[in-house]
């Protein structure tokens, strides 16, 4: 091993999620203090059991990291799981080796001992704050698995929705063929006009037909709300359990498609229907991985076995349904990052940064907050501009916009 005397600069300090909560005097303190270690592929960086007080952030290379089973992980700089500190778990649970040629931070716990517990609220790399069981492991192997050889049936885009798309996008369609197509789908006739004269859209007069309706809601948002109303019928499951897990995760997409509605709106970067779109799907992958495991027809299935395999496996299919969706790339990396609460990527705030805010928004005074960061400490308000945001301000806003946010929802849920 060799221990190069160069040191970190702040901005390779801001790249780990727990430095980020650091002040500016802090991260200086602390990048003078420590020093980048180099590290030859093939090298161990530490073993199973170690019990050392050392915190290990990956700068350059690719870690393999072997559980007692033999299980292997890989963690490759620049990936969302190198972002955080590598199995920090007491005593290590993993030997970690060196993949390639690494360079790593190795930094006392002791230097750390201001910095806010990374357990509380952020994931660990190649850890995990609650021991899975086998059976849980072996359900998200098995969707990997049958993922890889194509076996896993994704949802598809209700034809309707594809059908109105491309309609919209051919310049020569018009209001009338694009009703036309609509009403062959008399439920979502009807919704469709029931939004057109909602309070959100709604004219000094009503309108009674679908071609009116297209015509006061514009193209874009009559695409926008069509996909809406279609992709409600994707959150059924004939399960009890996976139902109610349904529902829920329907109650959820519609809250937080209400809340990015209306900070898109605060904002006044963001297209509102987009926002609201982005919200309404940034958790399609859930939708996937709750079909499966009610294919496999386990009869003794636990709630704790459904909630382990959608945390472990939502984005990444999320991600696989949106690409397959043709959908365009800002909704498939919030499908992928929508849940790394420190995300900090790219010059520019985007639709991720605002369904992180409105995820937390909609968490505020429920059950999980207490393992979620604070709103004032994630790097998407910063970038959002929203000012000196703090759960109480959130909570304010929210009271505020309560209105509309239910107008939202409820216009979701027609």
């Amino acid at each position: 091993m060799e221990t190069t005397s160069v040191h970190p600069d702040i901005d390779q300090l801001l790249n780990f999620q727990p430095l980020q909560a650091l002040d500016q005097e802090r991260l200086v303190e602390l990048a003078s203090t420590i020093h980048i270690e180099s590290m030859d592929a093939g090298t161990t960086v530490f073993k199973r059991s170690n019990n050392d007080d050392y915190t290990l952030l990956l700068l350059e290379g690719e870690l393999e990291l072997t559980a007692a089973d033999g299980k292997k992980n890989h963690i490759q700089a620049g990936d969302p799981s190198a972002t955080n500190p590598i199995a920090r778990l007491r005593p290590r649970r993993y030997e970690v080796c060196a993949k390639t040629n690494i360079r790593i931070l190795r930094i006392s716990n002791k230097l750390l001992q201001d910095m806010p517990d990374s357990e509380s609220g952020y994931e660990v790399s190649g850890d995990s704050t609650e021991e899975s069981t086998e059976y849980e492991d072996a359900l998200s192997r098995r969707f990997l698995e049958d993922l890889q050889k194509d076996q896993v049936t994704l949802p598809s885009l209700p034809e309707v929705a594809i059908r109105i798309g491309r309609a919209i996008t051919d310049e020569h369609s018009t209001a009338d063929k694009i009703a036309a197509l609509i009403q062959t789908d008399p439920v979502i006739t009807a919704k469709l006009i029931k939004a057109a004269n909602s309070a959100l859209y709604g004219g000094s007069t009503p309108v009674d037909s679908c071609i009116g309706a297209v015509v006061r809601l514009g193209d874009d948002i009559t695409h926008k709300l069509v996909l809406t109303y279609t992709l409600r019928d994707l959150f059924n499951s004939r399960s009890v359990l996976l139902q109610k897990r349904m529902k829920a995760l329907w109650k959820h997409s519609t809250r937080v498609a209400a809340i990015c509605q209306v900070l898109a709106r605060i904002t006044k970067r963001f297209d509102p229907e987009h926002a609201m779109l982005a919200g309404l799907m940034h958790d399609i992958g859930s939708v996937a991985v709750l079909n499966y495991i009610e294919n496999c027809h386990t009869e003794d299935l636990q709630a704790a076995t459904v909630d382990h395999a959608v945390e472990n496996l939502r984005a990444q299919t999320g991600g696989m349904i949106l690409r397959s969706w043709g959908f365009a790339t800002d909704f498939i990396v919030t499908a992928l990052e929508a849940e790394e609460w420190m995300r900090n990527k790219g010059p520019e705030p985007d639709y991720c940064d605002l369904v992180i805010i409105a995820q937390l928004h909609s968490m505020v005074g429920g059950d999980k907050a207490f393992e979620l960061p604070a709103i004032d400490q994630v790097p998407a308000l910063r970038r959002l501009k929203l000012g000196g945001l703090t759960p109480k301000m959130s909570l304010e806003i929210l009271e505020k916009a309560e209105n509309q946010i239910i107008q939202t929802e409820a216009m979701l849920n027609f």
